[in-house]
């Protein structure tokens, strides 16, 4: 009997170590990046990352997502495509199969939790994916491949749009179809008036979202229309066109006024006009949302397990950063604009998948309760070992999956302006802080790229040529 429990408190402590959250894990690294500490953060991300190099398919791809932006902080560019180019290797084939639930896997997430499952990316992950990878090139003078780069994330906002909402609604029906076989009916507690009065109170409304999601990322869409516009030829200058009507699209009036000038300026280019030397100030502020966990007792509606405790992923969104800036250097000086509010588009995402995400872990909290209770039951004159296992087996496992792409951005603000006669611009940003005299190189088009994650904090300032085709 001893050794029984001795073999539960051990089972307990291998199930623990499991479920040891990806957030906790990268605690080192998100403590030194708030504070702008780019250095300690890649020193402290290297040996995750060496620990998912080789036969780590869970969660390989979340961590080089964190390494390739880490990495590009601490001004590590190569190891930074490396990073993202890892992790671009095994969500790439996503982009050319129809389905990309493996059966067997969802099975096995039912009867543990949803933090088994394989990390492929969000939809977001997968364009952010290609769009920083196309910035490491850019930086790199490698301005065709950061073209390619772009096109690519293009593929991937499409492909989003046309698959993802079946790609949920399969599944939450593969998960519904799961419960049933293990004699647990999900609609039941999707039903219960408490349950639903629960939910609406951590998330809002959340039973009727899908399909209000917009599959674009602002910021993406706008550089591959200035990579397009400066390519020079016509068919580029096209392309430029057509990017920055939909980013005009997406951002709406009056927000939209200076894309309209790009898209006039395209217009102008498309008819034999000759476009001015353009510069473009591009900064990622603050912090996009991490996840933290809601516990709840849900009601089951089984007879011989009434309630079983579940637990929940809610966002948590971050403030402190820099909220705007100015520019310097022309006929007079500019204010950025939003260009991109990535909380927003994260949120999207989050309320899109979200009826997915409850009913996966409504099934997968039965199952194990139900389990649980059927073993307590088997096991007679030991039923309290089985009970006492069980009841390990569920804290240990019913974990609410926090998995996310930790180090992006809350925000990306712009400012476009005509390359001023000086070559140089000043910078100020809204927390108060300047950086004077940053020179221009003598390109048709150039991006300055600057990155803040707090304000306060010394922001990053890299200059980026984009020559013509």
């Amino acid at each position: 009997m001893k050794r029984l429990v001795r073999g539960s408190w051990t089972c307990l402590a291998l199930l623990v170590a499991a479920g040891c959250g990806y957030d906790r894990k990268m605690s080192g690294v998100m403590a030194a990046w708030d504070q702008g500490e780019y250095a300690t953060a890649a020193s402290n991300i290297q040996p995750l990352l060496d620990e998912h190099d080789q036969d780590a398919p869970i969660n390989g791809v979340v961590f080089h997502l964190d390494g390739g932006t880490v990495l590009r902080a601490a001004d590590d560019l190569p190891a930074s495509v490396r990073s993202l180019e890892w992790a671009d290797q095994v969500v790439r084939p996503y982009l050319d199969q129809a389905a990309e639930t493996k059966v067997t896997e969802e099975v096995a997430a039912v009867l543990t939790n949803q933090t088994v499952r394989t990390y492929r990316g969000t939809f977001y992950d997968r364009i952010l994916l290609s769009t920083y990878q196309a910035l490491n090139h850019l930086q790199l003078g490698q301005a065709e491949r950061a073209r390619v780069e772009l096109n690519r994330a293009a593929l991937w906002q499409r492909d989003a749009v046309e698959r993802n909402a079946d790609r949920i609604a399969r599944e939450q029906a593969a998960f519904a179809e799961a419960g049933k076989q293990k004699g647990y009916d999900v609609s039941a507690t999707m039903s219960d008036t408490g349950f639903r009065a629960s939910m609406e109170q951590a998330y809002g409304p959340v039973w009727d979202k899908r399909g209000s999601v917009n599959y674009e990322v602002s910021f993406t869409t706008y550089l591959r229309g200035i990579l397009q516009l400066a390519g020079g030829d016509a068919s580029s200058v096209e392309q430029a066109r057509q990017s920055f009507r939909s980013v005009a699209g997406m951002l709406g009036e009056p927000a939209n006024a200076p894309v309209l000038e790009d898209l006039a300026l395209a217009d102008a280019a498309t008819q034999g006009q000759a476009m001015p030397a353009m510069t473009y100030l591009l900064m990622e502020t603050g912090r996009a949302p991490s996840r933290k966990e809601l516990r709840l007792d849900i009601p089951l509606f089984i007879q011989q397990v009434p309630y079983v405790g579940a637990a929940f992923p809610l966002l948590e969104f971050h403030d402190g950063q820099v909220t705007s800036f100015s520019v310097e250097g022309g006929e007079a000086p500019r204010n950025a604009f939003l260009l991109c509010d990535l909380d927003a588009v994260i949120k999207r995402d989050f309320d899109d998948q979200l009826p997915l995400v409850i009913t996966a872990t409504l099934v997968s909290s039965a199952s194990k309760a139900v389990a649980t209770y059927f073993a307590q039951r088997a096991a007679g004159d030991y039923g309290w070992a089985a009970a006492l296992g069980g009841a390990m087996y569920q804290v240990a496992m019913n974990s609410a999956d926090l998995r996310c792409w930790l180090t992006l951005p809350k925000q990306w603000l712009a400012v476009r302006m005509p390359r001023p006669a000086s070559g140089q611009v000043d910078v100020t940003l809204g927390d108060g802080q300047r950086i004077s005299g940053i020179r221009l190189p003598d390109t048709p088009v150039s991006i300055v790229y600057l990155k803040s994650v707090r304000a306060g904090t010394r922001p990053l300032v890299h200059v980026m040529p984009v020559p013509a085709r």
